[in-house]
């Protein structure tokens, strides 16, 4: 914000569509955001989100994890320009990964190739459930819910101090439950969000297999 921008505002008084420290309002509820488009490229995905809505950024997330298990590069180069590694907040993709791999831990690596894994952040869409092998029907969307709590701690500890503002997600798989916190963040000049939770891609992988009657395993990739 320029120094005329902070006058005008100090003029006009605090937006009431914000909170205290700036977070818009209509962000801090559930919303169920669609995928009008779903990209095969970077290039496709770049014209696809809406950087200026954490929404939006957390769901192409979503479906940027999911691209993994489709098309290892593709899925990686979208989750690369939607997440941003900052320190001491973000831990990289995931916790523990080796140096050097970006947070990738190489566990991954088997996961992604195994039937029996790869279906689980297709769980996490609207539709997607045990009759129809977790194939999320079309549109994409997912239903994404405000952790208030988290939120307020992280802007508490970073916004001051670091000039960066941050909202919470969790979503919920529809295999047996699991739930996963998305971070977003935007820093101070900017009004583009990044994820700055790594974790949330090991998360999204969870398995969840032992809630999986025999007869949805079968349906999985038939």
């Amino acid at each position: 914000m320029s120094f005329l921008d902070k006058i005008i505002a100090a003029v006009k008084g605090p937006d009431k569509d914000k909170d205290e420290f700036g977070l818009n309002e209509e962000w801090k509820k559930d919303r169920t955001v669609t995928l009008q488009e779903l990209p095969d490229t970077l290039d496709e995905l770049k014209a696809a989100v809406d950087v200026k809505d954490p929404g939006s950024v957390a769901a192409y997330w979503l479906y940027s994890v999911m691209g993994l298990t489709v098309d290892f590069d593709s899925g990686m180069s979208m989750m690369k320009y939607l997440f941003a590694d900052i320190e001491p907040f973000g831990r990289g993709f995931t916790e523990g990964g080796g140096a050097g791999r970006a947070g990738w831990d190489p566990y991954f690596n088997d996961r992604l190739k195994d039937d029996d894994y790869r279906w689980l952040p297709r769980a996490y869409f609207k539709g997607a459930v045990a009759g129809n092998g977790f194939m999320p029907p079309a549109p994409l969307a997912v239903d994404l819910h405000y952790n208030a709590p988290n939120t307020d701690t992280i802007n508490g500890q970073s916004f001051k101090q670091l000039g960066r503002l941050n909202i919470v997600y969790w979503i919920q798989s529809n295999a047996a439950g699991n739930k996963v916190n998305i971070t977003l963040s935007k820093f101070d000049g900017s009004d583009r969000w990044y994820v700055t939770s790594g974790t949330s891609c090991s998360a999204v992988f969870y398995d969840q297999r032992a809630g999986l009657t025999a007869e949805a395993k079968s349906k999985l990739y038939s």
